[in-house]
């Protein structure tokens, strides 16, 4: 089962990669505003998938789940540096933009 959530949660994180891609290549949503909406999606992902992974875990094994914890916390961490490295790209992309536009204006 924890495969199927893996899976399931990358699916989820490249679907919204390629939905933030296209709408800004359509013009319609910033990079930078794409990043900061996946930063505040990685709590909820992170929480989601950590409390699916505590569901369906073996407790016949002798463990306490808490690896379920930390799997969520891990899935939360990387869906914040996906956000991150999103605007991050959309701040440097902002930067080039502004001084090429100022340095065609000034020459």
């Amino acid at each position: 089962m924890e495969s199927i959530i893996l899976v399931v949660f990358i699916l989820v994180i490249t679907s919204l990669n390629i939905l933030f891609y296209l709408l800004y290549r359509k013009g319609k949503l910033s990079l930078i505003v794409s990043g900061l909406i996946m930063m505040m999606l990685a709590p909820l992902l992170g929480f989601f998938s950590g409390a699916l992974l505590h569901q369906f875990y073996d407790w016949n094994s002798g463990g306490t789940g808490e690896g379920a914890g930390y799997g969520g916390a891990i899935l939360g961490l990387l869906t914040f540096v996906n956000g991150i490295i999103i605007l991050v790209t959309g701040i440097i992309r902002s930067i080039y933009q502004f001084i090429k536009k100022n340095m065609n204006g000034t020459m």
